[in-house]
């Protein structure tokens, strides 16, 4: 009894990296673009909301800085899956065609 078959495509794989990698660029540069507007505008001094709407902007702040730090690294990783992905195949094929090219023996 065998399992299922295993099967990667590596090019979709990469397919997928990058656009991860994009992912993560484009939430960088949309907290690097909107962060400061999370803050609370000059109005709010003197209001008892101030200080915790100030400390909600920076928790938000980190937490977009944290979540695009995590979708850069997942990219990373897919795009470190593929290549290694590809060199074994490579080894294998390699392995394979030193086998066969020697003939019966």
């Amino acid at each position: 009894m065998t399992g299922p078959v295993q099967e990667v495509d590596i090019p979709a794989l990469t397919t997928v990296a990058t656009r991860v990698g994009e992912a993560a660029a484009t939430l960088a540069k949309a907290r690097s673009d909107h962060g400061p507007q999370l803050s609370p505008a000059g109005a709010l001094d003197g209001w008892a909301t101030g200080p915790a709407l100030a400390q909600g902007a920076e928790g938000w702040l980190a937490f977009l800085t944290d979540l695009h730090q995590q979708v850069q690294e997942f990219g990373a990783g897919l795009s470190q899956s593929a290549r290694d992905y590809q060199a074994a195949d490579q080894a294998a094929a390699d392995r394979a065609n030193g086998v066969y090219s020697r003939g019966p023996r």
